[in-house]
């Protein structure tokens, strides 16, 4: 067996994509790439390449992540799940470098906050050691607020030979990502190569593929027609009467919409305040509670089969835990195949047993929040994503369809979502709270796409929308006393307190601003400006723009208002000439290679014993990368039992 085969076995859990491959290209050619590629998506798979590529070339790498807070757990089990390789936490806590030395390889996590501390800080003695790391990689691309330049200008006091930057999608999408620059300047130790970061514009024209510039913003996929999928529900109104309705201290409504037992006080509220469910409780819920029906009737075909996982989206702890009770308490004899990822953290523990071992049952529902990783599909691939409760950015939306991790073999996951016909609950969130923060869907110069708009129907909420914000900032404007219509406004668009808009006057200067930026955005600023709006009209000229922005990928000029480009823009000669000659990358070739090899040698009579010999030949530090995808093609691939703990014990014992 040739060693220069089987190390590329490492790449056997990666999704083989040419914009992919291109990366660890692009970092060779200028020491640098910035991957703009809207949310993260494929990050994993990108990062894992790079680190992959690097472990192979230095006998002693020296690799460094850096993300924010709460990320860490995710990029961990991503590492460790998918390409074997152990990378150690550098938190607050002083003795969390303890296992550094400059002299050998140094495979680290580096939450960002720690950062923050400046000097003095857990990072200082690696600060002070004078290292050059091999590779450093940044993740920002679950931030909604943006990166923040000084971190690392000012604060990390390192360089690195090679720079990957997930690029962050900021909430301030009136600001283009200039800041990256500057990053980019600090970190690298060429600094010939850091000055060309100068020579490219952050602008749409990184849609267009090409291997002569270090800044990528590749689609992982389009969406078609079927990409949503809206299950509908109705309460009679006999069930909600407004008498029940619950006000909280602030007085609004229930921000996350979807759980009628948060919002009213119906009689089976006792039932639901109760810690656990028996069957008969979970009943009584469900006849009651009519979305919980219509998710139990989706959820049913996943708890039952053999091959699909769902995971489960939620805002409020109240509601996550209200829905585990009622799984646990139907599917008790398959409760183990539920996962609550409590606090939207993953426990080390819990990882190291799912590397270690063959878990005794497959996870079939997760339950999640909007702090999550894309790495969950590490765990199985995720084949249903449902939105029990909606988020009100459309940032976070996106971030749930793209973060799973499913081939293109399996197909696109089924995106779900409930939408009562009450227009109360899961409809007010989406027609208004969510639609309303349209200005968050997309960036300044950077095109992306937003899974907002294939919803079906999305172009009637937005025209019905714009038009109810113009009918608020006008009766505000005209009439002192309006309280009724202030605390609708409030509540129904989940307008955070720190905005004050207590008194009629500062709420006709909020809505009026924020129903030009709508408009403005969607072409439609003209048709506000008239007294009273042709509601026709309206709705279709907001129809050809939702066509439109489907039909591509969109960001917000400095007027704020959406281009689109096609979609055909980004499959360019240069691509297609890329594309081909992947088929002979090293990455493709030493993976078949291997496989061919690792199947031989399980159909042999001589065993396995001398693939020992063979890994023997690898450097050390990839040598952990490659025994646990070994184990990983034959477990999985081949449907050889055992774990990967009995493995390496035989592994070890020179007998596999």
């Amino acid at each position: 067996m040739n060693a220069n085969d089987i190390k590329w076995i490492t790449s056997g859990n990666l999704e083989h994509d040419p914009f992919y491959f291109s990366i660890p290209e692009k970092l060779e050619k200028f020491g640098y790439c910035i991957d703009m590629s809207g949310y993260g998506e494929g990050k994993s798979d990108k990062a894992q390449l790079c680190i992959i590529d690097t472990v192979n070339k230095k006998e002693d790498p020296n690799i460094l992540i850096i993300c924010p807070d709460g990320r860490k757990e995710s990029w961990y089990l991503s590492l460790l799940k998918g390409v074997g390789l152990e990378f150690k936490f550098v938190n607050a806590a002083r003795d969390s470098v303890m296992f550094f030395s400059p002299e050998t390889s140094n495979l680290m996590l580096l939450d960002e906050k720690v950062l923050a501390e400046g000097e003095g800080s857990a990072f200082t003695p690696i600060k002070n050691s004078g290292i050059l790391w091999d590779l450093v990689i940044i993740d920002a691309s679950g931030s909604v607020d943006g990166i923040i330049p000084a971190l690392y200008t000012d604060n990390l006091g390192m360089k690195t030979e090679k720079l990957l930057v997930f690029a962050p999608y900021p909430s301030e999408y009136t600001t283009a990502p200039e800041g990256i620059r500057d990053i980019v300047k600090a970190l690298l130790s060429d600094d010939a190569k850091a000055k060309t970061i100068d020579d490219y514009n952050i602008d749409e024209t990184v849609m267009q593929f090409t291997m002569g510039s270090p800044l990528v913003n590749y689609p992982r996929e389009t969406y078609d027609g079927n990409t949503v999928k809206v299950v509908n529900y109705v309460f009679p109104e006999s069930d909600i009467p407004q008498n029940l309705h619950i006000e909280d201290q602030a007085g609004s409504r229930y921000s996350h919409g979807g759980n009628v037992f948060e919002e009213y006080n119906l009689p089976e509220r006792s039932i639901y305040q109760k810690p656990i469910f028996t069957r008969s409780d979970a009943e009584t819920l469900k006849n009651k509670d009519k979305k919980l029906e219509k998710f139990l009737g989706v959820i049913d075909e996943i708890m039952n089969s053999d091959d699909k996982t769902a995971v489960v989206y939620f805002k409020s702890d109240a509601t996550v835990d209200y829905i585990e009770k009622v799984l646990t308490s139907i599917y008790f004899d398959k409760s183990s195949g539920i996962l609550f990822l409590d606090k939207t953290r993953f426990d080390i523990k819990m990882m190291k047993e799912w590397y270690e071992t063959v878990p005794s049952s497959r996870i079939r529902v997760i339950l999640a929040g909007d702090k999550l990783s894309e790495n969950i599909g590490v765990f199985t691939p995720i084949t249903h994503i449902i939105n029990y409760e909606l988020p009100d950015s459309p940032v976070e939306l996106q971030q749930r369809y793209m973060r799973r991790s499913l081939s293109p073999k399996q197909g696109k996951p089924e995106f779900i979502m409930f939408l009562d016909e009450n227009g109360l609950f899961d409809s007010r969130v989406l027609g208004k709270a969510l639609a309303g923060n349209l200005y968050k869907a997309f960036r300044m110069n950077v095109p992306s796409e937003n899974i907002l708009f294939s919803v079906p129907g999305i172009e009637v909420m937005l025209s019905e929308m714009i038009a109810d914000i113009k009918y608020i900032a006008d009766y505000t404007g005209a009439v002192g006393s309006s309280f009724d219509i202030i605390s609708r406004f409030r509540t129904e668009y989940n307008i955070p307190a720190a905005r004050n808009i207590t008194t009629a006057a500062r709420t006709h200067e909020y809505s009026q601003r924020k129903v030009e930026t709508l408009a403005k955005a969607l072409g439609v600023g003209d048709m506000i400006n008239e007294k009273e709006i042709d509601k026709a009209s309206l709705l279709m000229k907001i129809t050809q723009k939702v066509e439109q922005i489907r039909s591509g990928f969109s960001w917000f000029d400095k007027d704020m208002a959406i281009k689109t480009l096609p979609r055909k823009t980004t499959r360019t000669d240069e691509f297609k000439q890329f594309a081909g000659y992947l088929d002979g990358n090293p990455f493709n070739l030493g993976l078949n290679n291997a496989r061919k090899e690792l199947k031989s040698a399980v159909e042999g009579k001589n065993g396995f014993a001398y693939i020992k010999d063979t890994v023997g030949e690898i450097p050390d530090a990839m040598k952990p990368a490659v025994l646990y995808n070994i184990w990983i093609y034959w477990h999985k691939d081949l449907g050889i039992g055992g774990s990967y703990a009995e493995f390496i014990k035989a592994y070890n014992e020179g007998v596999i």
